[in-house]
């Protein structure tokens, strides 16, 4: 596999992480929305310049965003107590709970039928353990022995 292709697998497995966790009757947030607040999740009481550096996003987007999300009651916010010029991130803990540990648990293998109706029962379910194999491969690594 080549990096434009990686890429191009990348995007389609945001794409089908989206569709699977998305409302029926929501709209989909845009990805740097959806990269902000999962960054978040994942690095709770961090600054804007961290999460814009993670995501790689600009830090004036980032912010703006975070000012959207604390409006919404997605994101909280407070001061840093170490540096009064910045502020800390968190998501809020109904959302959390609520939104994303609930949804983060939702099945793909409906979403991946609908995308892709041209593949079998059979081909379906190997996508899915491929991508289990993947995820264990990649992700799941102990913590010692990330870098």
């Amino acid at each position: 596999m080549n990096s434009a292709r990686l890429h191009r697998l990348a995007r389609h497995l945001r794409e089908l992480a989206v569709q699977t966790t998305a409302a029926h009757d929501e709209t989909l947030p845009s990805l740097s929305v959806l990269n902000i607040v999962e960054d978040v999740a994942h690095h709770p009481e961090t600054p804007i310049g961290e999460i814009a550096r993670r995501v790689g996003l600009a830090q004036s987007l980032v912010s703006k965003t975070v000012a959207e999300l604390r409006e919404a009651a997605v994101l909280s916010t407070r001061p840093d107590p170490a540096d009064g010029r910045r502020v800390l991130v968190s998501v809020k803990p109904d959302t959390l709970e609520g939104v994303l540990r609930q949804r983060g648990k939702l099945p793909i293998g409906d979403t991946l039928a609908q995308i892709h109706p041209y593949l079998s029962a059979a081909q379906l379910r190997r996508t899915q353990e491929l991508l289990d194999e993947l995820a264990e491969l990649l992700l799941e690594r102990p913590e010692a022995s990330r870098p």
